[in-house]
């Protein structure tokens, strides 16, 4: 691509130059033939105001003025014959036909012009002004060669603009060639060099624009495939519970191990579904959230691996807590929260809900102590967790999606404290 712009430049500045040089050309030929024609014309007149009627054209010697050494100026008589200055013997053509008009012409390898003195409407003599033609052509082959000099000189820069104006443009597409290439093997990490050519940086910018998107996009992904992994284990378990409890013990009606099973597997649809929605972030329907059923199930869901152990779950709903949330991302996030007690706290867990000022404020507490800095338990991947290190990070940024907080509210005893605005009183309060 160097060459081709480097070729179009230059080829453009040689068809520029030949359209205006040959012009030029023709233009200063015809300014020296102009020119010559006139120093000729102004000899013979200076040459003729010398030459009074008292001349003795024929009878004796003719004073001529001085001229320069190119040009030769005789005086012919009416018969052709010359009786003074230089030139041949007997008038050329042009000289000869010279009657009552100055005329010019060429002559061998000379420019000539005659001009006639006519005395009493008569004439009497011819002064002949001559000049070798190779002194015109001689100036205009050297001012041709001063234009032909300017037009290389100009075709020379154009080259060297053009050297200038390829590597300007083909290094930065090259750079940006480089990052597509590496934005086709998986690299977003794109950092767009400064061209100072607006067009380049515009699409090396979108390019760039386009791998922060797309690594965003994997990013989601990523975090997808991972907190899907994490938060179908515990539906899983319960559904693999369920059958190996029906297969191993079958009960005379089986419709309640396959209720249950069926249960487990729309919680796990509706797991995948939430989870999809929110890392695409796709609109989430927010309904009005029947409290009371809402604890039954969660009560249901969660007793059982806590008696288990001998551990009680217990609710405190306080007032009027019904708001319009998404059902499905407070069911993900108290599962996390409920699961996070269930294997790393200690003791009963209690589950409080109030409505704080148009807020639904969930706090889940246990017995246990926190011994460590409370915004480690938020960080994805958390070296210091005893787990996955994703179940919280999830929890926090499933809250933050719905316009909420997740925080530590106290470490001993340990207890979560959710906070999730109200959709519907926050519409209004926007509008």
């Amino acid at each position: 691509m160097r060459w081709r712009i480097l070729a179009a430049i230059v080829g453009v500045t040689i068809v520029a130059t030949i359209v205006l040089t040959v012009p030029l050309a023709l233009l200063v030929a015809s300014r020296e033939h102009a020119d010559a024609r006139t120093e000729l014309d102004r000899v013979a007149e200076r040459s003729a105001t010398e030459i009074t009627s008292d001349s003795p054209f024929g009878q004796g010697p003719i004073e001529l003025p001085e001229v320069e050494k190119n040009i030769r100026v005789g005086v012919y008589l009416p018969s052709g014959k010359k009786v003074a200055g230089r030139g041949p013997a007997q008038a050329d053509e042009v000289t000869a036909s010279a009657e009552l008009l100055t005329i010019d012409g060429k002559s061998g390898k000379e420019k000539v012009l005659a001009r006639p003195i006519i005395e009493r409407e008569k004439q009497v003599a011819v002064i002949r002004v001559a000049e070798p033609l190779a002194e015109a052509e001689l100036t205009i082959l050297r001012d041709i060669g001063v234009l032909l000099a300017v037009d290389a000189v100009a075709v020379l820069v154009a080259a060297g603009v053009g050297a200038f104006v390829a590597s300007r443009l083909v290094r930065p597409l090259r750079a940006i060639r480089d990052d597509a290439v590496r934005l086709g093997d998986g690299d977003f990490s794109i950092d767009p060099g400064r061209s100072g050519v607006p067009e380049l940086d515009e699409t090396a910018d979108a390019l760039a624009e386009t791998a922060r998107r797309l690594d965003r996009v994997m990013q989601r992904e990523r975090a997808f495939t991972a907190d899907a992994s994490h938060q179908l284990r515990t539906p899983l378990t319960s559904l693999r519970l369920a059958i190996e409890g029906e297969l191993e013990v079958p009960g005379t009606d089986p419709a309640p191990a396959f209720a249950a099973a069926l249960s487990e597997i729309d919680r796990l649809e509706t797991t995948i579904s939430t989870l999809i929605d929110v890392a695409r972030d796709r609109p989430i329907t927010r309904d009005l959230l029947d409290i009371q059923a809402w604890v039954a199930t969660l009560s249901q869901r969660w007793r059982e691996p806590l008696v288990a152990e001998r551990r009680r779950l217990s609710f405190d709903v306080r007032g009027n807590a019904d708001a319009r949330v998404s059902r499905h991302v407070l069911d993900q996030i108290l599962d996390i929260l409920l699961s996070n007690a269930h294997r790393h706290g200690r003791g009963d867990v209690s589950v409080a809900i109030a409505d704080d000022g148009g807020n639904l404020v969930i706090t889940v507490t246990d017995e246990g102590k926190l011994a460590r800095d409370p915004a480690d338990l938020f960080v994805r991947r958390d070296p210091g967790a005893t787990g996955h290190g994703l179940g919280l990070a999830l929890a926090r940024s499933l809250a933050e999606a719905e316009g909420g907080r997740l925080v530590v509210s106290t470490t001993d005893p340990t207890a979560f404290r959710l906070l999730l605005p109200d959709s519907a009183k926050r519409l209004s309060g926007s509008a």
